[in-house]
């Protein structure tokens, strides 16, 4: 679209709506010898169609000049919303489009129904995008200060423009597991590295879901149920839980030991606590579960499961979860 061109037109459009209200205003001014108030008002009401009574008695001539005025000033009116609308609509849409191509390391939620409004509440606006099939949701995540795509989540084209390439996670929470399944095979397709979240409809769907490979499967029942028994059976947990959601001050992060800088140390001797204030809390390996103490020695490889502030987790994970120089 050339913008210089439209503009050019949108300002020779507003001279000519300044120029027929000039010419009105005068025109009633010297036929009827209103105040130019009443001239300007009464060109105006006529321009745009509002149907407000008269300001007085219009002569012969006036009537003329009114009749001027309802033919050419309100075809010139309503031909100048038509235009400029379109204008502001497009270039609305580009300002979406180079935001969407700007931004990385973002969350894609798919299905902007209470669960993915929940969802996106958890997270920076900055740093999530919307995707649904719905233009009325579209408008509301939009209207809530998310970037947001129009389309269907299981074509590649449609994940494309929501970033899926640069993005760190996608988390599908459509109306329809199949749905759901497919978008996560399309989205590993294209960025094998993304993690992955499904939220599960039916439990009859959770092999399908498993299948096409789904980092992390959630089921609203059955994690509500979980919740609940823990709340019956270790309330104190359930406390220590509910503090942490609440107020976002600590988080429990999964990260897998890949530098040699750390393999074959004690958790004493690599001193991470001390670096990053972050404590390991389990360790995971050959699919045992370790509960560590500060003489445990740490093996590549290793699942850690650490504790701490979220700015704290990622000097933790620069630290640990990228290979060093020498492992190359």
């Amino acid at each position: 679209m050339n913008y210089n061109n439209l503009e050019r037109r949108i300002v020779i459009l507003i001279l000519l709506l300044i120029a027929v209200t000039t010419f009105g205003t005068l025109g009633y001014y010297f036929i009827e010898g209103w105040p130019l108030f009443d001239c300007l008002y009464m060109t105006v009401l006529t321009i745009t169609t509002t149907g407000y009574r008269e300001v007085g008695e219009l002569s012969a001539a006036g009537r003329v000049l009114s009749m001027f005025l309802m033919v050419f000033g309100v075809g010139l009116f309503l031909y100048s919303i038509d235009a400029v609308i379109p204008v502001l609509i497009e270039r609305r849409s580009e300002r979406w489009k180079k935001l969407l191509e700007k931004i990385s390391n973002h969350v894609i939620v798919c299905g902007y129904g209470k669960m993915g409004m929940e969802i996106s509440k958890e997270f920076s606006k900055d740093k999530v995008v919307v995707i649904d099939l719905d233009p009325n949701k579209v408008t509301i995540a939009r209207e809530n200060g998310f970037l947001a795509v129009q389309g269907d989540a299981t074509e590649e084209e449609v994940l494309e423009k929501a970033g899926v390439r640069r993005a760190r996670c996608l988390v599908v929470c459509m109306e329809r597991d199949s749905a759901n399944a497919f978008a996560v095979m399309v989205a590993k397709d294209m960025n094998p590295e993304i993690f992955t979240i499904s939220v599960l409809r039916t439990p009859a769907s959770e092999k399908k879901l498993r299948r096409v490979g789904v980092d992390m499967l959630l089921s609203p029942y059955r994690d509500a149920a979980k919740k609940v028994a823990v709340a019956v059976q270790r309330p104190t947990a359930a406390d220590f839980i509910e503090i942490i959601g609440r107020q976002g001050t600590l988080m429990l992060e999964k990260i897998v030991l890949r530098n040699n800088e750390f393999a074959g140390k004690s958790l004493r001797d690599t001193n991470l606590r001390k670096l990053t204030g972050c404590i390991v809390v389990a360790i995971e390996r050959n699919g045992e579960v370790i509960f560590p103490d500060p003489d445990t020695v740490l093996k590549l490889e290793d699942v850690l499961y650490v504790l701490g502030k979220e700015g704290n987790l990622g000097k933790l994970e620069k630290l640990v979860a990228k290979a060093s120089q020498s492992s190359r």
